[in-house]
């Protein structure tokens, strides 16, 4: 990815603004507790989400657990901030390695924060278990990125694109 795709991104980390419209329509294919987990979400992380919906619509407007995984796919990461992200980008770049390490540091470090980080599909999943999202959505979310999953790599995907 390039310097000016990661700029926009962080510049887009500070803008508040989440469009309603979208968002309501959105809403509208959550449970309750979903939708919950949905707002725990930072307003950049909302509005990746909402893109990333917004282009399986397009891509497989039939395909209901995609639209859903979309919208909850980065809910296990709670809400880092962008020093956390920032760091996460440049130790996935230059040193992935020291990942594994810190993932032994405390949950409440720099470290251990950014190293959690890379487990956010796993824990995306087990939030949208627990709020009790279909059987097909959790596993979306569990298959994110694999080959051999054809939602989970639509999923993973569209969320590279966006």
């Amino acid at each position: 990815m390039g310097v000016s795709y990661r700029l926009r991104q962080a510049l887009a980390f500070f803008d508040p603004r989440v469009p309603a419209n979208s968002r309501d329509q959105a809403m509208q294919r959550l449970n309750v507790d979903e939708r919950t987990l949905f707002q725990r979400l930072s307003s950049a992380d909302q509005r990746h989400a909402l893109a990333v919906y917004a282009a399986a619509q397009d891509v497989r407007p039939e395909d209901g657990a995609l639209h859903i995984a979309a919208l909850l796919h980065d809910v296990g990461k709670g809400r880092p901030g962008l020093a956390d992200r920032t760091g996460l980008t440049l130790i996935k770049a230059l040193a992935p390695w020291l990942l594994l390490r810190w993932q032994l540091c405390s949950p409440t470090s720099r470290r251990g924060r950014i190293a959690r980080l890379v487990g956010d599909t796993e824990a995306s999943a087990r939030l949208a278990e627990l709020a009790g999202s279909r059987a097909d959505v959790v596993e979306t979310l569990r298959c994110y990125g694999y080959h051999e999953h054809e939602r989970g790599r639509r999923l993973a995907e569209l969320d590279a694109r966006l």
